[in-house]
């Protein structure tokens, strides 16, 4: 029998804070979870139910990264990222590079037009972009106020990484890299 995998929505930041940033001395339930997936070769089957409502679930793998050891990366792999604005969301593509994992691109995805309407390249012979942190859907963040919004991509290098901030530009409709 395939292993089991339950899978918890998260449906706001205060609760993404709380479970996920904070942690919890107790585990979380997964009772109430939506996703109950069976995991196979090729894929997982299964199925979301929330109330009355439930339906089918069918995944195909259609790519593979595993940096454990040394990197592995099979197909082109998009991570989403956890941060969004109210009209985008950000995807890293990954690739292997010689013995390493590399972000070569952040993908800006709009939400209405459910297309990429950016791509943001790195220069990054060292490989270090979207590898700071241990979950890596969260090496992008965001700053978001009254008349800007600003993207953090965290970058692994020196004893605590850094980031590199682009802003928003409502100009050009497009980030651009804010250099201090």
């Amino acid at each position: 029998m395939a292993p089991g995998v339950f899978l918890c929505e998260i449906a706001d930041d205060r609760e993404f804070d709380r479970v996920l940033v904070m942690g919890s001395k107790t585990p979380v339930g997964t009772t109430g979870c939506p996703f109950s997936l069976d995991l196979g070769e090729s894929g997982a089957t299964g199925t979301w139910s929330k109330g009355s409502d439930k339906f089918p679930i069918t995944l195909k793998k259609v790519a593979n990264l595993d940096d454990t050891g040394e990197a592995k990366v099979d197909g082109t792999v998009e991570i989403p990222f956890w941060a969004q604005t109210a009209t985008h969301r950000f995807a890293g593509v990954y690739e292997k590079a010689g013995f390493l994992v590399c972000m070569n691109k952040l993908r800006v995805i709009d939400k209405k037009k459910k297309k990429v309407v950016q791509e943001i390249a790195f220069d990054d012979d060292d490989c270090d972009a979207g590898m700071l942190m241990t979950p890596i859907y969260m090496n992008v963040q965001k700053q978001v106020g009254r008349s800007f919004e600003i993207i953090s991509v965290n970058f692994r290098g020196g004893s605590a990484g850094y980031s590199r901030d682009y802003v928003f530009s409502h100009r050009f409709k497009d980030y651009r890299l804010l250099v201090n």
